[in-house]
């Protein structure tokens, strides 16, 4: 007959293991998502740079083309937020020929914010697409211009991926073990370690977007507060508690 203590050190046992189970599956498919980001980066640096050195048109395009085309639209059906059924912000814009674009946005600043129906703005086609429009001297770019894919995908990876990774082969590692049932600081730290490596990616895409950096300068500012996390989470480890025997390293 098992005493209470070991009754509940099996059900801690399991718990540990169900909880690295579910953490692996998250990070799994985190990284599976973040795999099909990395393989559609290519693509946006490519629309990205086609945008930016696309030239004015110099006739009306027949046919989607690379080069821009301005022409005046008139504003109707502005939609300045987001509402509870997912309807994200966005207007309609009618050409001078009557033909209806029903354009969406990141956000409502800083030209539709400022615009009422009936208003008229320039847009701007590119492929197709209605990617910026402007009015009263400012530009607002749409949600069909790749402006700013590249450095989103690069940020998502940079905030995502060491964290998915890491967790990943944690728990992997910790269910090749499952009857060490101990819960100590490897884990702990292991999930502070990930937390740490988010916050770095979180920094490092805002100070990139804000100054407006190249994208290889992502990686490069990540670098610093990445490598801060992993020596303070190795500092932390190497500072044994007394009289606590040694745990496991840094997995689960």
């Amino acid at each position: 007959m098992s005493d209470g203590r070991t009754g509940y050190s099996r059900v801690g046992r399991y718990g540990s293991v169900a909880v690295a189970v579910i953490t692996l599956l998250c990070a799994v498919v985190g990284l599976v998502l973040l795999t099909l980001v990395s393989l559609e980066l290519p693509r946006a640096v490519e629309r990205d740079r086609a945008l930016k050195e696309a030239v004015a048109c110099r006739s009306v395009p027949r046919v989607p083309a690379d080069c821009l085309w301005r022409a005046p639209f008139t504003v109707s059906g502005i939609h300045l937020w987001s509402g509870r059924r997912g309807d994200g912000i966005h207007a309609t814009l009618t050409s001078k020929g009557g033909t209806a674009w029903h354009t969406e946005f990141r956000d409502d600043g800083p030209v539709l914010s400022g615009l009422r129906d009936g208003d008229r703005v320039t847009g701007t086609i590119w492929r197709g697409r209605l990617v910026r429009i402007s009015a009263g001297g400012a530009t607002q770019v749409t949600e069909a211009s790749p402006d700013t894919l590249p450095e989103s995908h690069i940020a998502m990876i940079l905030v995502c991926g060491p964290s998915c990774l890491l967790l990943a082969v944690a728990c992997a590692a910790r269910l090749r073990r499952p009857t060490e049932h101990r819960w100590r600081r490897g884990p702990k730290l292991t999930a502070a370690l990930a937390a740490g490596l988010t916050v770095a990616g979180v920094i490092a895409a805002v100070v990139a977007i804000e100054l407006d950096l190249p994208l290889w300068a992502m990686p490069a500012i990540w670098s610093a507060p990445a490598a801060l996390a992993i020596a303070l989470t190795i500092a932390i480890w190497r500072q044994e508690p007394e009289g606590e025997q040694r745990a496991e390293p840094l997995v689960f």
